[in-house]
């Protein structure tokens, strides 16, 4: 018996499937280190791709069971960590966009508040003269009045 029975199914080394070729050959056997004329041992070389860490890890699930389930958790681990990646990346676009959308407003809420301040300003001096034109044609009604009944406006000093 080469591993103990575990109650827990996760500390059960995960079950390896063999895949047979439609000539009736294995093709897992081109993953297998091969013995050379001399004694080394040769490596098989997997091409880095995408999935290339699921690959090294399914070798090393060939080569050794025991190491099933620390590798599956390990790879658990992996995808958990890039899936946390992913989304972080995607939150930072998506705050990004949004802070570029808010400098894009503010800067609009900016030039549209120098407008209508110098427009407010504009109608404060319209205003202003206004103001000054009553006051004068005030004046210039009491004048004329004044000059028109002198004795309507005499002051009787006894």
């Amino acid at each position: 018996m080469d591993h103990p029975t575990s109650p827990s199914p996760i500390d059960r080394p995960a079950k390896r499937q063999r895949r047979v070729s439609q000539d009736g050959e294995d093709e897992s056997s081109e993953n297998h280190p091969q013995e050379s004329s001399n004694g080394t041992i040769i490596e098989p070389k997997i091409p880095v791709t995408p999935g290339a860490l699921t690959v090294e890890f399914m070798k090393i699930l060939q080569y050794n069971d025991t190491l099933a389930t620390p590798a599956l958790k390990l790879l658990d681990l992996y995808f958990c960590l890039w899936e946390c990646y992913v989304v972080k990346s995607v939150e930072k676009m998506r705050l990004e966009d949004e802070q570029r959308q808010l400098q894009e407003l503010n800067e609009w809420l900016a030039s549209d508040s120098d407008i209508l301040l110098h427009l407010c300003e504009e109608q404060k001096l319209v205003l202003w003269d206004r103001k000054r034109a009553v006051q004068a044609l005030c004046n210039g009604v009491v004048s004329a009045l004044q000059a028109s009944d002198p004795q309507a406006y005499h002051v009787d000093g006894n």
